[in-house]
């Protein structure tokens, strides 16, 4: 199965970005949290307004636009942490975004950014219990679809195996994946002075 090679050939870069994350750590402030919460919008803006730009989707067969953003989500939760549109303005956005030049790529970045749905089932329950954080008070972005998220993620991952049955590109479609997992990394933890721009 292609979902099994994906996984594996991306499990490296996936846990060097998990293990870099404080999410879980019962320590984490709510201070720490927002910060975090700040980078991640800095990063899924753009990046979201890149994707919802492409010609592709109906061939695709994802309404990310519909059922997917993520934006909405972290803008409510920075909203409930105490930030104000104009600050969200002036938040930095990340500059270097994963090429989506072709749909073996979106599906890539997709895998990416779907995927970490599931984990955030986990993380949303975790700053329920540490932080007193739910959906509508600031974990909006970590719970995902909610009680959809399992759903969602089968329905994407059959979307996904259907079009690499069709017409391949299982090479780009990693090469893609483990770069948006290279570029929330440096995003997140920018180690050279990693472009953003300002709006």
């Amino acid at each position: 199965m292609f979902l099994k090679r994906l996984r594996q050939a991306t499990s490296g870069r996936h846990r060097a970005l998990e293990c870099q994350l404080p999410l879980l750590d019962p320590r984490l402030s709510r201070q720490s949290y927002h910060r975090i919460v700040s980078r991640f919008f800095g990063y899924y803006e753009p990046l979201e307004a890149r994707l919802l730009s492409l010609p592709w989707w109906h061939e695709i067969g994802v309404d990310y636009a519909a059922e997917r953003r993520k934006t909405p989500r972290l803008e409510s939760d920075l909203i409930a942490l105490g930030e104000t549109p104009e600050a969200l303005a002036r938040l930095p956005r990340c500059a270097e975004l994963p090429a989506v030049a072709s749909i073996p790529q979106v599906f890539g970045c997709l895998y990416v950014i779907e995927g970490a749905t599931l984990g955030g089932q986990l993380i949303s329950r975790h700053l329920q219990a540490h932080l007193g954080l739910s959906p509508a008070s600031g974990a909006a972005f970590f719970n995902g679809y909610g009680v959809q998220t399992g759903r969602r993620w089968q329905a994407f991952g059959a979307t996904l195996t259907a079009l690499v049955q069709r017409t391949g590109g299982e090479d780009d479609i990693i090469a893609s994946a483990n770069d948006t997992f290279a570029t929330i990394d440096e995003w997140l933890f920018p180690t050279s002075g990693t472009r953003a721009t300002h709006p």
